[in-house]
């Protein structure tokens, strides 16, 4: 077995780099399913705000204005003293001020409506415009009213009523609006898993493919063929270590999630890509032209495969064109196949997943085919 000794001797010389991956996916995926466990529906409420008012009106529409404010807001009065009020204003005990001169609603009536209201806002605050806004809306509706012929008093009582009708906010669940946790935790394997098996894999595959290395085993006294078995064996051993360390991690954090039908569907689904990933491994190893090519490579398709399958970004936020492209990438399907084992009751209900399943295979076929093809182009080329 001294090929297969040497393989993990290789093997153990990128150890710094595979660990390295095996902690991002680890802090991705606590971090994911944390959030998603955490993650309770916000509920809405207005902002109520400290507002001094000073109404001097006689008129009913001043009035209105001050009611409909109470309702939601804190209204107090203006201190006397102007140093007081400055000082109010400065230290946050007031946060907008309103002055109702005396012939507000008289003038508002005869449409003289431009710089009745006297507002004071502390410079630099956001909560002010919100305030603004609302005396601006009872404003317009009340111009409104007296526009389409309504006397001044129905004009406020309608306005009142209209401005008493509050919006209602829906909070939109979508389908991974309950997903549990172990649905994150398996999410992010796609990206790991090609990574790794680059990173581990190819880069010994390129290493025993090197031409002077090559050809003194060549002419060793070990079969070529019984050279090649135990290169083999130590790429399934390689793939096989990572796949149970990424299980045993899963078991251990979330225990309960594994043992159900989703948690063995998922973990079939795990291997499937991981045999994937394998033979994407070999393919890119005959492409590469050296170990930092190999290295590039492992970045540009861990990520490229993670954000066009949909491990990184939603496939609901994919447009059409985006997600008809991704359907030529194995990390779709199995994104599919995650999504889809929540729903599943039963072995009997996985249709539409043995059929991601199959996807992926096919991918690793083809992956493993185009690997040998590019393999035998080469050494014809020799």
């Amino acid at each position: 077995m001294q090929v297969f000794n040497a393989f993990f001797k290789v093997l153990n010389k990128n150890k710094g780099q595979l660990v390295l991956y095996v902690v991002i996916y680890l802090s991705i995926t606590l971090l994911m399913g944390n959030m998603a466990q955490d993650n309770e529906e916000q509920v809405f409420s207005g902002v109520s705000l400290d507002i001094g008012v000073e109404n001097e009106d006689q008129g009913m529409l001043g009035e209105a204005l001050v009611e409909y404010l109470n309702g939601s807001h804190n209204l107090r009065g203006i201190p006397d003293n102007k140093e007081k009020l400055q000082d109010a204003m400065y230290y946050g005990e007031m946060d907008y001020v309103l002055e109702i001169p005396k012939d507000f609603s008289e003038k508002f009536k005869n449409e003289e409506r431009e710089g009745l209201l006297e507002g004071t806002i502390v410079p630099g605050s956001n909560s002010a415009y919100l305030i603004e806004n609302e005396i601006e809306g009872f404003l317009k509706t009340a111009a409104m009213y007296l526009s389409a012929g309504f006397g001044m008093e129905e004009a406020v009582s309608r306005t009142a009523e209209d401005m008493e009708q509050e919006g209602h906010v829906e909070f939109l669940e979508g389908d991974d609006g309950n997903l549990p946790a172990g649905y994150y935790f398996f999410q992010y394997i796609p990206y790991v898993f090609i990574t790794m098996m680059i990173l581990g894999v190819g880069v010994v595959v390129k290493t025993f493919q090197n031409k002077d290395l090559s050809d003194r085993n060549k002419c060793s006294a070990m079969p070529f063929l019984k050279q090649n078995l135990q290169i083999l064996l130590g790429c399934f051993s390689y793939m096989a270590a990572v796949y149970v360390i990424f299980m045993l991690m899963i078991g251990c954090c979330m225990a309960g999630y594994l043992f159900t039908i989703q948690g063995f569907l998922s973990a079939v689904n795990a291997f499937l890509f991981a045999v994937c990933a394998l033979s994407f491994s070999w393919f890119t190893a005959q492409l590469a032209k050296n170990v930092a090519i190999l290295n590039a490579i492992s970045n540009v398709f861990g990520l490229g495969f993670s954000f066009l399958g949909g491990v990184f970004v939603p496939l609901e936020v994919m447009g059409d064109q985006a997600k008809k492209m991704a359907k030529y990438v194995p990390s779709y399907w199995y994104v599919i196949a995650n999504h889809d084992i929540q729903k599943v009751a039963g072995l009997s209900d996985a249709g539409d997943v043995y059929q991601s399943f199959l996807m992926v295979l096919v991918f690793a076929f083809a992956f493993l085919a185009l690997g040998l093809v590019v393999n035998r182009m080469k050494i014809r080329g020799r």
